[in-house]
């Protein structure tokens, strides 16, 4: 019996790519893939093309190629899985106007933030940030990111929870001391869409930050950038706030998060 006919060819071709890359350690190039698969180049490009147009790869800075988050939308299971850390790490990789900067990933844990992952510039910043560190959330850009993307019911539970009462003390003259302020500060978060530690972690000391949500629209994290305070006058700070959000938006696209139409007219 004769074998029948594959009337879909390129549907096997890209998932057998698919299965390529997802089980290679590094993303592999094109001509990687067309030894390995034993397929003609000219069909390999055209191929590995379309599948990147159509979100299923994404090519790295390196040119190699890995999962694309389109997959993400098709199957929701995979976004629950996600590894925070790898997609912070990987989106950073295409920001490389973010080079001078150190760069910092933060999750919420009551009062505090608890950093997780962290990109050290060659800048020499007064202050070292390490994974594992904690400091207090309203003194931070990154927590104070994270408490505006809460809508106004969590936001005021939040508050019930962590009266000013139980704050920790001022680690330098400029840090928020009472509820008023905070939730000026957060209004102001909103309104700008990022937001600014100007030195209340360490005198010298600046940050910016922006929240990171997943793939249920969800707030799971807050990443920023850091700089000496005699570096600021080389930026405009609306830039370097559209910088942390633009990182943030990208390592959320990486978690499946799909904003809708009316987010950015959204009230809370």
């Amino acid at each position: 019996m004769s074998k029948p006919a594959d009337s879909v060819p390129a549907l096997r071709r890209a998932v057998r790519v698919l299965d390529m890359v997802k089980a290679e350690s590094r993303p592999p190039l094109a001509a990687d893939i067309a030894r390995q698969l034993e397929l003609p180049r000219s069909t390999v490009h055209g191929l590995l093309a379309v599948m990147v147009e159509l979100g299923l790869l994404e090519k790295t800075a390196t040119q190699g190629h890995r999962l694309g988050t389109r997959l993400l939308d098709w199957v929701g299971g995979v976004t629950e899985k996600r590894d925070l850390v790898t997609e912070f790490y990987q989106a950073l990789d295409g920001f490389s106007d973010l080079n001078a900067f150190t760069v910092t990933l933060t999750l919420l844990e009551g009062m505090e933030v608890v950093y997780v992952a962290c990109r050290n510039s060659a800048t020499v910043l007064g202050a070292s940030f390490r994974v594992g560190m904690r400091l207090p959330a309203i003194f931070t850009a990154t927590g104070n990111a994270m408490l505006a993307e809460m809508d106004d019911t969590s936001f005021r539970e939040w508050l019930t929870l962590h009266p000013a009462s139980t704050w920790p003390e001022p680690l330098t003259p400029n840090c928020i001391r009472s509820v008023t302020t905070l939730v000026r500060e957060i209004a102001d978060i909103r309104q700008r869409g990022y937001a600014v530690d100007d030195e209340q972690v360490h005198d010298g000391l600046w940050c910016f930050g922006a929240g990171v949500k997943d793939y249920s629209g969800r707030m799971v994290a807050g990443v920023g950038i850091s700089l000496p305070q005699s570096e600021l006058s080389r930026y405009d700070v609306a830039e370097l706030g559209q910088r942390a959000t633009a990182l943030a938006q990208a390592v959320s696209a990486r978690l499946g998060y799909r904003p809708s139409t009316g987010d950015a007219e959204s009230s809370r």
